[in-house]
């Protein structure tokens, strides 16, 4: 039968009464038709518990996203969001120390060091320049300096009776200058080898030479032994001196630095500047020199009392919402930034150390796209690193001879949750691949690509409208407008109880209805401005369909909507364009003959079939044995194949097409060629729902009208696709005036009904057909293939 009129789907009966608009203008909810992917989200973000981060999951264009940062900016505001800075350690200058301080007080600090430096500079200065202060260095430096010359001295007068001298060496470059002690002869010193001659001359006697020779060395050793001791002497004055200092200076540096610390009274903090208080009484010499000391590495010595910020939360009124769109090692983790020295080497220090999207988002949220971070083959292992163990590393780049930096910063501990937008299904993915990725991500928000059409779903269907010709500046939405845009959005819901949640392109249309209002001199958006924006938009994608029509209209595509013919059904297929889709017959052929090979799917011995496709051939084998080889083995060599088809084949949408066109050949008996049919079926002969059945049913059509309309040309549909159709309104046209017709059908028995005009038939308590049904032509034509492919098996019987 025909499409029943009360199930024709013309009219969708969209209720625009006072009541509805005033629901309408009342309702607040933001994120429209999410109902389980908000709960999800109200969950994860109030759970202060690890492993609750949140995966986001759904179609693109569903609003993931802007539902997202919705719900993110209606969190109240934390109290616990600390600032993150980089100090230097004292003890381990290879390994910067974090600081956490509380919000908006990281810039702050900095200043703060950044003036007790100055100030340090001016007061040091001050307290080493007093009168006591010289007093006591003085009378330190003249105790030193008399005890050095009175051994001295006390020495040369020695070596003076001995008839030696101390004299210095001639070497500009040693500091200190270098001593040697040389032999007096008539009162004037003289080198030893000036001796040697004399005793040559007979001028000196050589007992005497050897005796001088070996006190000499005697007095070397004493001298050696003096210096060590002036040497210690004087170590030891250094040290007085610094005690000296250090105890001028120790009381006004411990005000300043304990004024600061009163102001931060985290642990870290003042543990911090206690160290930086001993560090600067030990490097005084840094604040006293007249030209600025190098570290050694090309930077003032004084950056060591420097705070590098890394993050400072003084202007983040809530918790801190990170969205990162590169999410590479460097960008999640924080890098270190290294410069060149005058020659070229590369130069690092704790100031080079720069944050990450992790160190921003710290005390909040940090949101992912799935296939950003899932493309990052470094960065995806690492930041599952982090949520295990709540710490962040900072990522040292690596040169080519090793890493390019000498220090590596310790860890810093953050606390936030990290939420990750994918597409439908790969949550279930991940947790399938990765054993620890359900323990990191307990919580899945699934954004659902269709919602009810209730009227409270219309009611905010309707307020989204006008909320975003308010947003884009649009045309005023006229009923009609709105009524044409609901039906848009049933349409692809594909059901007409449901309503599309792909806000997206809801928008979209809008925006291209107001332009094409304005183009038709409009003043509203009404139903003809959204039906020429559809239309136009159809336009501009139908390239591939006008050109494949086209070649069906020109022969180049074998394609037949009028007579009949054996085993040859038109089958109806989606050719999906990623942003376009349409569908349009395909002629399904099959042949059947004697034989032990089965149903041969041509598709998938060439390779172009998929599994699902795979799958439905082998379910016609069982319906085929089932239904019609019940007395006798199945001997049977068959094939089906999509003629003029040089793509992949998937999906089962096809398979009850399948069996009309290998019953039909096995029979002999003509299908009809001006229907075309889509439709599952199982092995109990049931026809099950399929896709894309709006679209399917409108390519025949198309193909019909480019072919000649002879007013009995239709589709089998599978009949619980019947709540699927939302057919436009020319096809709605065609079939209420009776040139196009829709059979929905419960079994393969409906379909061949249909098709040949002829009864399957029921089998009776024997498991036989009526004489003369169509079952019976069938199970006879089956046993001649059968008898013909085994003849001995006939003999045996009789």
């Amino acid at each position: 039968m025909s499409l029943p009129a009360e199930l024709m789907p013309h009219d969708l009966s969209f209720d625009f009464s006072a009541e509805i608009q005033k629901t309408a203008l009342a309702s607040g909810q933001e994120v429209i038709g999410q109902p389980r992917a908000l709960r999800a989200l109200a969950l994860g973000t109030s759970i202060n518990a690890p492993g609750y981060n949140i995966f986001v999951t759904g179609p693109s264009g569903t609003g993931r996203q802007t539902a997202v940062r919705k719900v993110l900016a209606q969190l109240p505001s934390s109290s616990t969001l600390k600032d993150l800075v980089y100090v230097f350690q004292f003890s381990r200058p290879d390994q910067p120390q974090p600081l956490y301080l509380s919000q908006g007080k990281a810039e702050e600090f900095k200043e703060k060091l950044h003036d007790l430096v100055e100030t340090l500079k001016l007061r040091i200065r001050q307290e080493l320049g007093a009168e006591l202060y010289k007093a006591q260095r003085d009378q330190i430096l003249k105790k030193t300096e008399f005890s050095e010359n009175h051994l001295i001295a006390e020495f040369e007068s020695r070596l003076n009776k001995e008839g030696f001298k101390i004299v210095q060496m001639d070497a500009e470059e040693s500091d200190p200058p270098l001593m040697d002690i040389l032999p007096l002869w008539k009162g004037e010193a003289v080198s030893f080898d000036d001796l040697q001659d004399k005793v040559a001359a007979g001028e000196i006697q050589e007992a005497d030479w050897n005796q001088t020779r070996e006190r000499y060395y005697l007095f070397i050793d004493e001298m050696k032994g003096l210096f060590e001791r002036l040497g210690e002497a004087r170590r030891n004055m250094e040290k007085d001196l610094q005690k000296l200092q250090i105890s001028y200076i120790r009381r006004p540096l411990r005000r300043l630095v304990q004024k600061i610390a009163r102001q931060y009274p985290e642990d870290g903090v003042r543990a911090w500047l206690t160290a930086l208080e001993k560090d600067v009484e030990t490097h005084l010499f840094l604040f006293l020199s007249d030209k600025p000391v190098d570290d050694g590495q090309g930077n003032p010595a004084l950056i060591r009392y420097a705070v590098n910020v890394l993050v400072d939360h003084g202007k983040t009124p809530k918790l801190p919402v990170v969205f990162e769109n590169r999410p590479t090692p460097a960008n999640l983790f924080g890098t270190i930034e290294a410069r060149g020295d005058p020659q070229g080497e590369p130069r690092t220090n704790f100031l080079s150390v720069r944050p990450g999207a992790l160190h921003q988002a710290s005390g909040g949220y940090l949101v992912l796209r799935a296939e950003d971070i899932l493309s990052q083959e470094e960065a995806w292992p690492l930041l599952k690193q982090v949520l295990e163990t709540r710490q962040v590393e900072i990522q040292v780049s690596s040169g080519p001879f090793g890493p390019a930096s000498a220090i590596k910063p310790k860890p810093i501990e953050i606390d936030l949750k990290v939420i990750i937008l994918g597409a439908e299904g790969l949550y279930d993915y991940l947790v399938q691949e990765d054993r620890n990725f359900a323990r990191l991500f307990k919580i899945s928000a699934e954004f659902d690509s269709v919602m009810s059409r209730t009227p409270e779903a219309m009611a905010e269907y309707l307020k989204f409208m006008h909320d975003t010709v308010q947003k884009r500046s649009l045309l005023p939405l006229e009923p009609s407008g709105s009524a044409e845009v609901f039906e848009y959005g049933v349409r692809l819901a594909e059901h007409r109880q449901k309503l599309s949640t792909r806000f997206s392109a809801v928008a979209d249309l809008l925006s291209e209805s107001s332009y094409w209002a304005r183009q038709l001199g409009n003043k509203l958006i009404d139903r003809t401005s959204v039906q020429r924006a559809l239309d136009e938009r159809k336009f501009l994608f139908s390239l591939p369909e006008e050109k494949m029509d086209e070649q069906v209209r020109d022969g180049q595509i074998l394609l037949s909507v009028t007579g009949s013919a054996v085993g040859v059904v038109n089958g109806l297929a989606i050719l999906d364009r990623g942003s376009y889709s349409f569908g349009r017959p395909m002629r399904i052929t099959a042949t059947a003959a004697p034989g032990d090979d089965g149903v041969v799917n041509i598709e998938g011995e060439a390779g172009l079939s998929g599994e699902i496709h795979d799958k439905g051939v082998l379910i016609l084998r069982g319906l085929i044995r089932s239904r019609f080889a019940q007395d006798f083995p199945l001997s049977l060599s068959a094939s089906v194949g999509f003629e003029q088809s040089y793509g992949g084949v998937d999906g089962d949408s096809a398979s009850s097409t399948e069996a009309y066109a290998l019953l039909s050949a096995i029979s002999h008996v003509p299908l009809r060629q001006d229907l075309a049919v889509s439709g599952s079926i199982n092995q109990r002969g049931e026809i099950q729902p399929v896709g894309g059945i709006t679209e399917k049913v409108e390519g025949f059509y198309a193909t019909c009208v480019k072919l000649g309309l002879t007013g009995t040309q239709g589709v089998i549909i599978p009949y619980w696709n019947i709540q699927n159709l939302v057919l436009n309104r020319e096809v709605q046209n065609a079939v209420k005036e009776g040139k196009f017709h829709i059979y929905p059908v419960k079994t393969l028995d409906d379909g061949l009904f249909l098709l040949t005009g002829k009864e399957l038939g029921h089998r009776d308590e024997n498991g036989h057909y009526p004489a003369g049904s169509l079952g019976a032509l069938i199970v006879e034509k089956l046993a001649e293939l059968h008898n013909i492919t085994h003849p001995k098996d006939e003999e045996e019987e009789e």
